[in-house]
């Protein structure tokens, strides 16, 4: 996980992160942030019970891409996932990718349907990158990523990809050498938010609304799934839940 300097968006992903499931697991934190927003990240984990958690300080100049190979370099775990601050996991997303992964040998396992979250409006919506018309080559979503630790993946830290889309280069780098697998039964696992200070903009969040929104016919006919789902992550109530067409019903969940 990185972290610079938003203390709640972080507080609520380690608080995804200690409701997970599975087992054997460690939290490694790399913050370009001050000594005194470190301290509060410590403060966070002690008050969230989350002993095996670690924060690395890293230098304000770096990267993302070199970011997150200081990140991989201090994890000690066979498998490695990304954890985005920015994001929410359900309790059960370590455990299902990495059985997923074991099942079949995998090198790596993507998801490619989450759910969308655009917290200025309040607006939720289910991206599925297969199931629309126009497919893209890479139906995934590269912050979903869990893959075993291998020396020949690294994040880019010079180029065009070494801070805006290092980890779609990773990708790319993985599906071309490694064996990859997209997995689209685990569906709603993820909470991918835009909050206004991502690093892509709002208009390239927007045309992934426009591109992979489910039909608002498929959002309606599974409103019971979309509710529970919605009630497994700290997402404040309410939403407003749209389809590809728009507004099909408003959700409430519990924190």
């Amino acid at each position: 996980m990185l972290s610079r300097d938003r203390l709640g968006p972080a507080r609520r992903a380690i608080g995804c992160y200690r409701r997970q499931t599975y087992p054997h697991r460690e939290l490694v934190i790399v913050s370009q942030g001050t000594a005194r927003y470190r301290a509060a990240l410590a403060r966070c984990l002690a008050e969230a019970d989350v002993p095996d958690a670690r924060i690395v300080p890293a230098d304000p100049a770096l990267r993302l891409g070199a970011l997150r190979n200081l990140a991989l370099d201090a994890a000690r775990g066979a498998l490695v996932c990304v954890w985005d601050d920015d994001d929410c996991s359900r309790p059960d997303r370590l455990q299902r990718q990495v059985e997923r992964l074991d099942a079949g040998g995998f090198d790596a396992v993507f998801l490619s349907s989450y759910l969308h979250l655009s917290e200025p409006d309040r607006v939720l919506r289910w991206l599925d990158h297969r199931n629309v018309q126009d497919p893209p080559e890479h139906p995934l979503l590269p912050g979903t990523m869990l893959m075993r630790r291998d020396a020949r993946f690294r994040y880019r830290e010079t180029g065009r990809h070494e801070h805006h889309g290092e980890d779609w280069a990773l990708m790319l780098d993985l599906r071309e050498r490694g064996r990859v697998h997209i997995a689209d039964d685990l569906a709603l696992l993820y909470l991918y938010t835009f909050h206004g200070g991502n690093t892509f903009s709002r208009d390239h969040h927007e045309r992934m609304w426009r591109r992979f929104s489910r039909p608002s016919s498929v959002v309606a006919a599974h409103a019971g799934e979309l509710r529970a789902a919605l009630a497994r992550f700290p997402v404040a109530p309410p939403v407003d839940v749209h389809g590809a067409e728009g507004f099909v019903f408003t959700a409430k969940a519990a924190r």
